[in-house]
């Protein structure tokens, strides 16, 4: 499946193409040992090594729990130390997951744990394990945990808290609604989730984000949703998905042929937004790219960033003053134009604004105070009539989508998927609704990103997504396109930054500066661990 997208897909639609590849003559048997190869690889090479501790799997009685006992015994193979825990008892007799007990077992690891001693020895001060496996529930889940279940989620997410221990869910975290992302009574929080086959919509929305943690999808030979006759809900940003969206330069490449990007932005104390969202422009390959701002902090842009070209238009007191568009001259040169970082929100920003939605036809992507002065103008409907289908990409925080949609940040945060289909039925833009888990979404294609980290939290990431969204749709991507490829960009530079460092305190500038390593690697592809 390498180059295809990850598909994401809804509970029902999951479980009608597990059946649907085993009925195509896949036996759920091979299905549960392929998944418990993937993950049994992730571990391996990602989370602990075979001098690292004990492993506690918490089995279920369904396909989940099959899934851990096939992990608990390849980990056991390849030198692990393993302990089991049947926490809703044994599966049922003659199943997949009773076959594989029974393989587990012939190993002579001794008993197996029931829920009661396995929520002891997760209640201890020091549990002893370094790494616990969750494969108590998967997408069948429908109803809250209650009682001893919700007793040992309880358990081990505050043992998970206290010693640091580590924890991997599978396919879900136990008690998280697969759909909508909901906690279910009581769910896990895992450090890494991986999920089976395909994208969850629960691990992009609502407390999923902070359940499930990091999320890999593992591609163990489902068949495709289109051969079932399913629907889609949308794809996941990953690296296997987004290299279908990579460009390769020809040698005959000439910076002429990559695209000339406009920003429009950097008022007086926010040029640094403005000189960001160009740095990451010339680091995403953009062959030209112009910086036009108010004449009074031309001079010292145009000193402090010499890769760029500096355009001086109308200022009046550190800000765009009205009639700055006519600056502005020969707008059909830029090949695409990024409006916002550092505008301000002034009367002669909401003028031009308004002036580059109804006149620009090159790609348009309005990002931070230019999102601001439409939500205080115009408003998403006029937006759309004024832009009457050419190319118009929109990337908004929570805060400043609830400016665009008249709420507040906490309820787009709790309904972002909706937020985002309220936009889109405004007109026909390209939305990307920043944050954990960022989505992608145009009226027939949505994505939800699967790189970045807690790090991104500080001042300048959303210059730099500007950024590199607009040097890709200068260089000719389509807007979805370029979206998409740019977020995940994006949040893989910060990663690679995050693996250097050991957690948050890298800059936005330094993100901007590893985005070439970042393509460099999803330009390699995939190299999926296996046992």
């Amino acid at each position: 499946m390498d180059g295809r997208p990850t598909p994401v897909l809804d509970a029902r639609a999951m479980r009608a193409l597990d059946r649907f590849t085993i009925d195509s003559g896949t036996p759920g048997l091979e299905l549960m040992e392929r998944a418990g190869r993937a993950v049994t690889g992730h571990i391996a090479t990602n989370i602990v090594t075979a001098d690292g501790g004990r492993v506690l799997v918490l089995a279920g009685r369904g396909s989940n729990g099959g899934d851990g006992l096939v992990i608990a015994r390849l980990l056991v193979e390849h030198g692990w130390q393993v302990d089991v825990a049947l926490v809703a008892g044994e599966p049922a007799a003659n199943s997949d997951a009773a076959t594989n007990l029974g393989r587990w077992r012939d190993l002579d690891q001794g008993p197996a744990l029931d829920l009661d001693a396995a929520t002891r020895a997760l209640a201890t001060e020091e549990p002893g394990y370094v790494l616990v496996v969750d494969t108590i529930f998967g997408t069948g889940l429908d109803r809250e945990l209650d009682g001893e279940m919700s007793e040992l989620v309880g358990v081990l997410n505050s043992a998970r808290s206290r010693s640091g221990l580590a924890v991997l869910a599978v396919d879900l975290p136990s008690g998280l609604s697969a759909d909508s992302g909901q906690r279910l009574g009581a769910a896990v929080t895992a450090d890494n989730t991986i999920t089976i086959g395909a994208g969850k919509p629960g691990l992009f929305l609502g407390a999923g984000i902070e359940a499930a943690g990091r999320v890999t999808v593992a591609d163990i030979g489902l068949a495709g949703p289109a051969d079932a006759g399913l629907d889609v809900l949308g794809e996941v940003l990953d690296e296997r998905g987004c290299r279908r969206f990579l460009s390769p330069r020809g040698r005959g490449a000439h910076k002429g042929s990559q695209g000339h990007l406009l920003i429009i932005g950097g008022s007086a104390g926010k040029t640094g937004a403005a000189k960001l969202a160009a740095r990451a422009a010339l680091r995403s390959g953009a062959g030209l790219v112009s910086l036009a701002v108010p004449s009074s902090v031309a001079a010292a842009v145009d000193s402090e960033f010499t890769e760029a070209m500096t355009i001086a238009v109308a200022d009046r007191e550190g800000q765009l003053d009205r009639g700055a568009m006519a600056g502005l001259a020969e707008l059909e040169r830029f090949d695409a134009i990024v409006a916002g970082p550092g505008l301000g929100t002034g009367p002669g920003a909401a003028e031009l604004v308004e002036a580059l939605v109804s006149t620009v036809e090159a790609p348009l992507l309005l990002d931070a105070d230019a999102l601001n002065v439409v939500a205080a103008g115009i408003g998403t409907a006029g937006l759309a009539r004024a832009r009457a289908g050419r190319p118009l990409t929109l990337t908004p925080h929570p805060g400043e989508m609830a400016r665009l949609l008249g709420t507040d940040s906490a309820t787009i945060q709790n309904h972002r998927l909706a937020a985002c289909r309220t936009v889109l039925a405004d007109g026909s833009p390209t939305v990307v609704l920043k944050g954990a888990a960022t989505i992608v979404a145009s009226v027939e294609q949505l994505a939800f990103n699967s790189s970045g980290n807690p790090g991104m939290a500080t001042a300048g990431m959303g210059d730099v997504l500007a950024g590199t969204i607009g040097a890709l749709a200068a260089a000719g991507s389509e807007p979805f396109e370029a979206a998409a490829l740019g977020v995940y960009l994006h949040g893989t530079a910060a990663d690679i930054l995050a693996g250097g460092l050991g957690g948050p305190g890298f800059l936005a500038g330094e993100v901007a500066d590893t985005l070439p390593r970042a393509l460099a690697a999803l330009m390699r592809g995939p190299s999926a661990p296996e046992l």
